[in-house]
């Protein structure tokens, strides 16, 4: 009788350990999903203003009108 309990506790406990360790990585696991989602976005918006940004003129105008400032 008295081992019929004292092996419900252990099951018991053992239960509760898993259910813990489980838990725990379980959320490490999100925890990482997230850190990367985190990084991706951060990059999109990187890319969105790099794609924002205005050349300008082409650049060998730019060093053709220069070359002519500069009388050389």
């Amino acid at each position: 009788m008295i081992l019929g309990r004292i092996k419900l506790w252990l099951a018991a406990a053992g239960a509760f350990v898993l259910a813990l360790g489980a838990a725990y990585w379980r959320g490490k696991s999100a925890g990482a999903d997230a850190a990367e989602r985190e990084r991706l976005d951060d990059y999109v918006d990187t890319r969105k203003r790099m794609d924002e940004v205005d050349a300008g003129d082409d650049p060998a105008d730019w060093l053709r009108k220069r070359a002519e400032r500069r009388d050389l």
